[in-house]
């Protein structure tokens, strides 16, 4: 016998409320990681996780390499890494911390009103405006989501490649932007906008009867 529509929902809002949990775990992991950093504390592998990503169009090997005995020329291309500089102050990785923050608080949000929404859900409140609110919350957090970290990536590969001359390697930055996940905010902020009139109309119809 499948479970009816009820406990479907109390599972998939259990599940929600473990996702819940888990990131304001990496919240917090970020912000001790940060703490960490300003502290230079001694127990702590700084120089490893000091590290910084980034993305570059060319690296060429300054010593060529030996295959069946002969010598050649080898280059790397389009590809990304995570740069190290021992005995560097590596500001730019608060760039990448102030990026992975956002990100984290954006899924946090989304989660927030995902569960204001299966709250509603289960005291069998389905269709009222406040979830069709909180859905355009949800779709709009989504667009944000996609946009924001992408610039702020873009703003930290910029300075680095500005920055920091390596030779034999060249740097570059990439504006990211995840149209797919723009066009799923979009889709959702639509979605959000048909149920809302769809209340409106049901509204209208039951004060005409």
């Amino acid at each position: 016998m499948g479970m009816d529509n009820r406990q479907t929902l109390v599972i998939i809002k259990s599940v929600i409320n473990v996702l819940w949990v888990l990131q304001w775990v990496i919240v917090f992991s970020i912000i001790v990681y940060v703490s960490f950093l300003i502290l230079n504390v001694d127990f702590f592998n700084l120089d490893v996780l000091k590290g910084f990503k980034i993305h570059f169009s060319k690296i060429d090997f300054l010593q060529p390499i030996l295959i069946e005995g002969k010598e050649h020329i080898v280059k790397m291309t389009n590809g990304e890494g995570r740069l190290h500089i021992d005995n560097f102050d590596q500001s730019f990785i608060y760039m990448r911390i102030f990026a992975a923050f956002i990100d984290s608080f954006l899924y946090l949000l989304i989660l927030f009103y995902i569960r204001k929404i299966f709250k509603n859900l289960t005291a069998n409140q389905y269709f009222i405006a406040e979830n069709g609110v909180l859905i355009r919350k949800i779709g709009f957090t989504i667009i944000v989501l996609a946009i924001l970290p992408a610039i702020l990536h873009y703003l930290t590969d910029a300075m680095v490649a500005n920055s920091i001359q390596i030779e034999g390697v060249i740097l570059k930055n990439e504006f990211d932007l995840d149209l797919q996940t723009i066009l799923l905010g979009i889709l959702i902020f639509v979605i959000s906008s048909v149920f809302l009139r769809g209340i409106e109309l049901k509204k209208d119809q039951e004060l005409t009867i």
